[in-house]
């Protein structure tokens, strides 16, 4: 059986291939229950991501034999635990000892809420057993690209579209962060506000990972905002995934969430004809932004469970 002291903590920052590699092998292991019709990213982009991470918030990292554990903090209520194990090596403790060494940091951290989330039944049995509450459900969805059909967006009067590659253009970034407040209707954690070095610490951990910033917005004569969303892709990677798209409050009801999200996707096949699928992830009870994207192609695989631990006291 594990135990905590077989644990390591690992610095992504400056840990060599072979070990960030062993993150990336539990992965794969538990890919086809995870995320099941989606092509599997590569042994670099892994490693990649886990070593380039936004120097905005607070990463850390742990490994077991058969398991890991990943802590990103963006706020005391905007902590977010990423725990695996290898299914052939379930119900021996590495989650519990592995989850014991985050807890630990987390409270280090001054973190109030732990988040997680579980789509199979070990998962949330184990998620009962931490005394984490379920919080609401998330339900991803995938597009095949290629056969996708992708009518010309119709913008409305007064908008025009635009796509920006790697990074938001210095004379539009005030408007992108103005926009940005936009999300926080889909959520209400307490993530701290978008500031333009936000925006540029994005960007810079993107750029490291070698996985392109597609950012399509709707903005109006004045130079304002009204609508956006964002895709990654990654070298080499036949997958394309959605970021984040949200209207201004004051600008919806106007088709502009359709249009960004149709001119994003039209781009997006025609830049990276190699892209065979595109995911993207919405609140079940985000039923405007679910209808949207069943209307484009998207079509559920998965249904994700958000779970809390309440970190108030010792």
């Amino acid at each position: 059986m594990t135990a905590a002291g077989d644990v390591e903590e690992v610095d992504a920052r400056v840990a060599s291939d072979d070990v960030l590699a062993r993150f990336y092998a539990i992965e794969l292991a538990c890919h086809d229950e995870l995320n099941p019709g989606e092509p599997v990213r590569s042994r670099e982009e892994a490693i990649a991501f886990y070593r380039h991470q936004p120097t905005t918030h607070t990463s850390c990292h742990w490994l077991a034999d058969d398991g890991d554990a990943s802590l990103y903090v963006h706020g005391p209520r905007a902590a977010f635990l990423h725990l695996l194990v290898a299914p052939g090596a379930r119900r021996r403790g590495i989650g519990r000892a592995l989850f014991d060494r985050v807890l630990q940091r987390a409270r280090e951290l001054e973190v109030q809420e732990l988040r997680a989330s579980y789509i199979t039944t070990a998962g949330a049995a184990f998620a009962a057993q931490l005394g984490a509450a379920a919080e609401n459900r998330v339900v991803r969805s995938l597009l095949d690209l290629p056969t996708a059909e992708l009518p010309e967006p119709r913008v409305p009067a007064g908008f025009r579209l635009l796509t920006w590659l790697g990074r938001v253009p210095d004379e539009h970034l005030s408007a992108y962060v103005a926009a940005r407040p936009a999300m926080d209707d889909a959520d209400d954690l307490e993530f701290p506000d978008w500031t333009a070095e936000t925006v540029r610490a994005s960007e810079a951990s993107l750029a490291r990972r070698q996985r392109e910033m597609r950012l399509t917005v709707a903005i109006d004569d004045d130079g304002a905002i009204g609508s956006f969303t964002g895709l990654r892709v990654s070298r080499g990677s036949t997958l394309g995934f959605t970021d984040d798209t949200a209207t201004v409050a004051a600008r919806r009801r106007l088709g502009l969430a359709r249009a960004v999200k149709l001119e994003s996707l039209r781009r997006l096949r025609a830049d990276h004809p190699e892209i065979t699928v595109v995911s993207t992830s919405n609140a079940e009870e985000n039923t405007p932004m679910r209808r949207l994207n069943e209307s484009l192609g998207f079509r559920a695989t998965t249904v994700a469970t958000s779970a809390v631990l309440e970190l108030a006291g010792p």
